[in-house]
């Protein structure tokens, strides 16, 4: 039995914080569902259908996703409809490599249109420039069907407040967003996340809300005094500067405590010493930021310490990933590289004598850890508001994104994400596909789609051997993780839209600074001054303004 939710929400008034995302409703033109201020339904949440294979690991816990070890080998149809018309849908969608092959020699793209029913006419941008090219878009008032937005850049969500994109809010209310399953296939806060101004103008993706995890070279641990479970920051200390005493490990490798630091290995060490979210409220329900805590100065003292006692490598802030060739007693790594199959069973194999495992990072003072949760969605898509005042040609172009949102399971799914087996993918023993490197450049018409349904951790047949662990791990991980108080309201602030990426890049440079010994800790003060003075007085302001409005 299907599970079904749903909330009623007042679009103008029922998501007040949000109105200030993208300020007054007046500025909101341009809707396919009716005035903006309507009253809708969040959408109904409709789960995929079941895979055909049973999880190994499920769990309660929030932030938590299942675990599964046994791969798919029967696949669901999600979409239960003719193709489209034969008309066009076009896109303007983020390429991070080179553009597709051009259709005519494209069998992918040719295979897509034929399930599609349309001719699918994608306009390729790549990354460095996407942002100057969507401000071009914009301006040209010719807004593709399609459109690939980030709403954290302040040009993106420039196009949201200006209406070039449709108000979806009736269009999705509640049962309505049945007629697209795949659309259907997230759930309540993944839609609440992503409003603005209270409405729906963005189909957002699912993430799962940890995503990255420390894993540790046993081998060398092993041979500390403390062993593979330090209790504090203390005990882990130890650990670190033992393993750099070691000097080598197998193969004559030089090894360190540590190796890599940069903005996402921060976060574990955000973790360990319980430092909070970016913002957070107070004892007094004052909002701070993480740089004026007591946690933040004592991690940065125990990593300048790390730094002069040997714990790192000195190449440990290299941006260039080819120079650390040295190992190290702990990394950080994305949840999806460390559990397939060139995770962690490739680390080993690439180093005969290196054996590894997942690390539950513990808390500074002897407690447990603190994460904090990712926002609930990742990337969006956006309708055009002028295409969508046809209904007709709305629903074609929602009918696309639901086909191209297939979840994980379904027979569209498993074309979309591999293509054309023989062409672009073979089956290996586990009937995983492996990807045929000489075509992989024909699937990139797809990128404009977002996932739903499911999203649980999977892993790779020879990856099982750490399953166990992993769990272990993840769930204490989710045990010890909180929502940041501004889930929801990260584009609340216009000044941190705009100057978000600068403040961010003040904190690296202090950060990285202090722990080289570059600059001394006494100086934290007077960084924070500065950081509130360059826009972070006004992004706690915005911010605080938003909480209020929220009844926070």
């Amino acid at each position: 039995m299907a599970e079904f939710t749903r909330r009623r929400l007042l679009g103008a008034v029922g998501a007040a914080a949000a109105a200030a995302t993208v300020g007054s409703t007046a500025a909101c033109s341009g809707s396919a569902g009716g005035a903006a201020g309507g009253d809708y339904d969040i959408p109904t949440f409709q789960p995929a259908p079941e895979l055909d294979v049973q999880p190994y690991f499920t769990s309660d816990t929030p932030g938590m996703e299942s675990v599964y070890t046994e791969q798919v080998t029967t696949f669901f149809k999600s979409v239960e409809r003719e193709p489209g018309s034969g008309g066009k849908v076009t896109t303007f969608q983020l390429t991070w490599g080179d553009p597709a092959t051009p259709l005519e020699d494209n069998p992918y793209w040719q295979e897509l249109n034929e399930r599609l029913g349309v001719s699918f006419e994608p306009q390729f941008v790549p990354q460095p420039v996407f942002y100057e090219k969507f401000a071009t878009m914009l301006a040209s008032g010719e807004v593709p069907d399609l459109v690939f937005v980030d709403d954290q850049n302040a040009v993106n969500l420039q196009g949201i407040r200006d209406g070039a994109f449709a108000d979806l809010s009736e269009t999705l209310s509640g049962d309505n967003i049945l007629k697209w399953p795949n659309l259907a296939a997230r759930k309540e806060e993944i839609w609440k996340a992503s409003l603005k101004d209270g409405r729906i103008y963005q189909i957002p993706s699912i993430v799962w809300a940890l995503t990255n995890v420390p894993t540790m070279r046993t081998d060398l641990v092993d041979q500390t005094s403390i062993g593979r479970a330090p209790s504090d920051a203390d005990q882990l200390f130890t650990m670190l500067k033992e393993v750099s005493a070691l000097g080598s490990g197998p193969g004559g490798q030089q090894v360190y405590g540590l190796n890599k630091y940069d903005p996402a290995t921060a976060l574990m060490f955000q973790r360990l010493f319980k430092t909070g979210p970016e913002w957070q409220q107070n004892g007094d329900g004052d909002l701070v930021h993480m740089i004026e805590t007591e946690n933040y100065k004592a991690m940065l003292e125990w990593l300048a310490r790390a730094w002069s006692e040997g714990i790192f490598d000195p190449v440990s802030m290299s941006p260039t990933a080819t120079d650390i060739v040295s190992g190290a007693a702990l990394r950080y790594d994305a949840v999806g590289a460390s559990i397939g199959s060139t995770g962690l069973p490739q680390w080993e194999k690439d180093l005969p004598g290196a054996t590894f495992d997942f690390f539950d990072m513990p808390g500074f003072d002897g407690s447990a850890q603190l994460a904090v949760r990712n926002v609930p969605y990742g990337r969006s898509t956006c309708v055009s508001a002028a295409a969508a005042e046809d209904e007709d040609r709305l629903t074609e172009i929602l009918n696309v994104l639901d086909y191209l949102s297939a979840p994980y399971g379904s027979e569209e799914q498993m074309f979309i994400a591999n293509g054309i087996e023989g062409r672009h993918y073979s089956l290996d023993e586990h009937g995983i596909p492996i990807p045929i490197p000489d075509n992989q450049i024909e699937k990139g018409v797809q990128y404009v789609g977002v996932v739903s349904g499911d999203n649980s951790y999977r892993f790779h047949p020879d990856a099982a051997p750490w399953v166990d662990s992993f769990t272990t791990v993840m769930e204490s991980l989710a045990q010890n993780s909180i929502v940041r108080p501004l889930e929801g309201l990260e584009g609340a602030s216009q000044t941190f839209v705009t100057k978000g990426a600068q403040l961010k890049q003040l904190v690296t440079d202090f950060e990285n600074g202090v722990i080289t010994g570059r600059d001394s800790i006494d100086s934290l003060d007077s960084f924070v001054s500065n950081y509130m003075s360059q826009g972070g007085t006004q992004v706690r302001d915005e911010y605080a303004q938003a909480l209020k409005d929220a009844g926070k």
